[in-house]
């Protein structure tokens, strides 16, 4: 019955243009279906956003099919209301509690309890999801990830294992401060707003004591209420609202600062001197490098792909590519950067890019810095490898740089296509030649 190639049930309709979700329903649980076939709008002309919306609508589907081949099973109370919610969904409805039946109009109401009746004795869950009377979650903090996980599915799909390593990891390490701050593993929904205020003081504590910024603070309620707007998506529950507006206000003394750029002369003196580079290994050399006249991410370069490097190309260049198996930052990353002077020379060494740092851009980040430091290439602590991004945006806007071609160079928002075509990446290869270091080699 279980699929793993949703694709095949995305079909477009072709008069409008709107994809479907449609499939035959199984022979096997047809006669307690008593569909022949599923059909819902996935509500979107991009097949992309079809996809990722079909997700959830197989898993409700196929969840609901399970549950009427089990009878219902209802091991937990969690179980059974996500098998309701599911099947109401399923079905083309909305799951409401018995409370709220009552404020529907009568054609509704007469359809559920149509598809209930027909399912007494044989389909629990399809009873319970008609009728509203599946026993409410007892969701406790412990739960969010599992929970979060399960219905983020689409979400977390296409990330690489580190990427998501680091975001396990973050949100993990938030509920584990809600735990610590609430005094103890309380159920969701008894968590209300002096709860969340509690916590919000318990932060204020900590970042007091433990000298921290603002932005720890905030990134743990942000991954929290994150993580309960999936789950209050999934379950039609209300976790996140108690958790709004509850943000720390940065001030100089709390905010994250941000990394300063190298000063231009130090780059072309101290970082560009020959051998000021040479206590690291080549490919953490030529990651430096090639980030001097691009300004990309440490990331974007460690995982650059052979298919992503144009040596060839009339515009040599390399391509911050949309790919499957990891995410970029933005969608506005996505994007194509010119080669020229030391960058260009340290693409040509490797074409095939860095496949001992792909994915392992930490790696890298913590190698470089170290040495860096202890080569006296770092004017203050504070300054890190990633400062050479800072510094090539001041280099481009001290240059008179548009505002649109420096979106288009850093990946910043900007309302632009992903890629420039033919014309404008000269234009881009023609600017930057027009202010890249000297590189004696």
């Amino acid at each position: 019955m279980k699929s793993r190639d949703i694709s095949r049930y995305v079909v477009q309709d072709k008069r409008s243009g709107t994809w479907l979700y449609y499939r035959r329903v199984p022979r096997e649980v047809g006669h307690l279906d008593g569909r022949s076939h599923v059909k819902k709008s996935l509500k979107t002309d991009s097949h992309r956003e079809a996809l990722q919306r079909a997700e959830e609508i197989h898993r409700a589907t196929e969840a609901m099919w399970r549950s009427l081949l089990q009878g219902g099973d209802r091991t937990t109370s969690i179980a059974s209301y996500e098998a309701a919610v599911k099947a109401a969904q399923s079905l083309g409805f909305v799951y409401r509690p018995a409370t709220d039946i009552q404020d529907l109009s009568i054609d509704e109401m007469e359809r559920r309890l149509k598809i209930a009746h027909a399912n007494l004795g044989k389909a629990p869950a399809v009873v319970d999801a008609m009728l509203g009377t599946a026993p409410a979650p007892t969701l406790r903090i412990s739960d969010i990830w599992k929970e979060y996980e399960e219905h983020n599915a689409a979400g977390l799909k296409g990330m690489s294992p580190d990427q998501l390593r680091k975001h396990k990891v973050s949100r993990l390490r938030a509920i584990e401060y809600a735990r610590e701050a609430l005094g103890g593993d309380m159920e969701l929904g008894a968590i209300k707003r002096p709860d969340v205020l509690k916590m919000r003081g318990w932060w204020l504590e900590k970042i007091e004591s433990e000298k921290l910024k603002a932005y720890s603070a905030n990134r743990c309620f942000s991954d929290l209420k994150g993580m309960l707007t999936v789950i209050d998506d999934a379950l039609q529950t209300d976790y996140r609202t108690v958790w709004d507006k509850v943000r720390l206000k940065e001030t100089v003394a709390t905010k994250l600062g941000k990394r300063p750029p190298f000063p231009v002369a130090w780059v072309q003196d101290r970082i560009l001197a020959p051998g000021a580079l040479d206590t690291m290994n080549d490919d953490a050399k030529l990651i430096v490098l090639t980030m001097v006249e691009t300004g990309a991410r440490l990331g974007e370069i460690c995982n650059l792909r052979p298919q992503d490097i144009r040596l060839d190309d009339e515009v040599p260049h390399i391509e911050v590519a949309e790919r499957e198996d990891r995410v970029q930052k933005t969608e506005y990353s996505i994007r194509q950067i010119p080669l020229v002077g030391v960058s260009l020379w340290a693409m040509k060494q490797r074409p095939n890019g860095f496949p001992r740092y792909a994915d392992s851009a930490d790696a890298a980040s913590a190698l470089i810095n170290k040495v860096m430091l202890s080569a006296g290439l770092r004017p203050t602590e504070r300054h890190t490898v990633y400062s050479l991004r800072h510094t090539f945006q001041d280099r481009i806007e001290n240059a008179d740089c548009s505002d649109r071609m420096q979106a288009d160079l850093m990946g910043h928002e900007f309302g632009r296509p992903a890629y420039g075509d033919g014309a404008e990446m000269k234009r881009r290869q023609k600017f930057l030649d027009g202010i890249k270091f000297k590189w004696p080699q």
